[in-house]
């Protein structure tokens, strides 16, 4: 009976062991480094599939309704795509955009057809060169954990970011406003996966709103063409 207790105490004392080991604290990577490595890699980046996402509010663009889900594609500086799901007023719409090479069509939200219209991609969603632009405009980094995102291992990096660095927002952007800014940034490749942006970036908006962009698809050919 004591030759049982004692190897019973060996194995319990070896397992506690083992798992003190396993908690002691993993050296997390710089975060400067991090972010400036991800810039670099999303620099080199032409395209991707985006979802935008929010939460307690929308974002207003320049022609003057409110973006509450915004998807589609991005190849290269002058050619995008988005479904986008709104509010004109207090009236929801359905509505999207094509910009190709110098054209632009909108999708008149009440009669579901397609306009030509002059468009900038500023004006509706600038997320290919906005995301580098914020991550390089990131203040006082911190790597806050790594975990993994629709299966890839990241990095998860607090920030803190002026409103008017935003330049992948459309509309105005109030000066003088800061936001909290969550970047989940791949381990093995440097790619920004997702990106949430805590807090209101104009006069109006609710404390409570969040942002939230999710990269996926990078360098997966896509067609975007004309609308019919």
């Amino acid at each position: 009976m004591r030759v049982m207790t004692h190897r019973a105490l060996t194995i319990f004392v070896l397992c506690a062991l083992i798992l003190a080991a396993c908690r002691r604290d993993v050296p997390q990577p710089d975060a400067g480094a991090l972010l400036a490595s991800a810039a670099t890699r999303m620099e080199g980046v032409d395209r991707f599939h985006y979802v935008l996402e929010h939460e307690h509010g929308a974002t207003t663009t320049a022609l003057g309704f409110q973006i509450l889900h915004a998807e589609g594609d991005v190849d290269g500086p002058e050619r995008v795509q988005a479904a986008i799901k709104g509010l004109f007023g207090t009236v929801g719409i359905e509505t999207g955009v094509v910009i190709l090479d110098g054209q632009s069509w909108f999708q008149n939200p009440l009669t579901r057809r397609w306009e030509p219209q002059q468009l900038s991609i500023r004006e509706i969603f600038d997320a290919r060169s906005g995301v580098v632009a914020m991550i390089r405009a990131a203040r006082s980094p911190r790597v806050t954990g790594t975990e993994r995102l629709a299966g890839v291992g990241v990095h998860r990096v607090e920030a803190v970011l002026a409103a008017e660095a935003l330049t992948l927002l459309p509309g105005a952007l109030e000066r003088g406003r800061e936001v909290r800014a969550v970047a989940w940034i791949g381990v093995q490749d440097s790619l920004v996966y997702r990106v949430e942006l805590r807090g209101p970036v104009a006069t109006g908006e609710a404390d409570g709103i969040v942002r939230r962009l999710t990269l996926s698809k990078f360098g997966e050919v896509v067609a975007i063409v004309p609308p019919r």
